[in-house]
């Protein structure tokens, strides 16, 4: 049930104006041709597809987002010395191997990332 759920949640911010805005220009052009009956099935299909491509892109984006997030909590997680070999590091001096994975530049060795816990 709850997979349901996220795959079914609702547009917002832009996602949500540019599916407000297909239907309404849609609904004009139907008003202006008076096309109602096959216009409106077309209407349907349009903002059908329309809406499974904005959610994806919205999806796209909130994962993005969270890898960025992830980023930044390894990046601050990264000690101020090599356990190794005592050289000063840092988040932008590291060689990241993975999202959470980080070697010391001038040893080569693995270094355990701090945890909030």
């Amino acid at each position: 049930m709850a997979e349901k759920n996220e795959e079914e949640r609702e547009l917002t911010g832009l996602y949500a104006a540019v599916h407000s805005a297909i239907w309404l220009i849609g609904l004009a052009v139907l008003f202006y041709t008076s096309n109602w009956f096959p216009g409106i099935l077309i209407l349907v299909a349009i903002s059908g597809v329309a809406q499974a491509l904005l959610q994806m892109l919205a999806k796209q984006e909130e994962a993005k987002a969270q890898a960025a997030q992830q980023a930044r909590q390894a990046a601050l997680a990264v000690p101020a010395t090599c356990p190794t070999c005592g050289a000063a590091i840092n988040a932008s001096t590291v060689v990241w191997s993975g999202v959470a994975t980080a070697h010391c530049p001038y040893c080569k060795a693995a270094i355990a990332l701090k945890t909030n816990a």
